[in-house]
């Protein structure tokens, strides 16, 4: 784990080397759960270099989160937003914009006013 530092005056953060270790099986397990094969068309050595980046990867956002968790938030009231202020309410009406024909004139392919795209399963 590294150690994370704000500096006062500019906000930047700054890492006192000592890393916290994400194995080479919680990256091939988190790699399974979302169903990503790190391994497949890689040599031995491009596999490992991937895996090893991925666990640097990996490593950094755990130490991220553990600044958030040293911050100090007694007396902070929960938020559901970062913005103040509320959007102003609009009225919701239909609004043609843009040229179908304009747009579509970019497609690769298309068939009628619709944009064909390749299956996904």
């Amino acid at each position: 784990m590294r150690q994370y530092h704000v500096c006062p005056t500019g906000g930047n953060i700054y890492f006192q080397e000592y890393l916290m270790a994400v194995t080479k099986e919680q990256v091939l397990a988190t790699a399974a759960l979302a169903r990503l094969d790190l391994r497949e068309g890689l040599s031995d050595e491009e596999s490992e270099a991937l895996i090893n980046a991925i666990a640097a990867q990996m490593a950094e956002v755990v130490g991220y989160m553990d600044i958030l968790n040293s911050v100090d938030t007694e007396g902070v009231e929960p938020m559901y937003s970062p913005m103040r202020e509320v959007a102003p309410p609009r009225e919701d009406t239909a609004v043609k914009r843009g040229n179908a024909e304009a747009i579509l004139a970019n497609a690769p392919e298309r068939h009628s006013t619709f944009f064909v795209v390749p299956p996904v399963l």
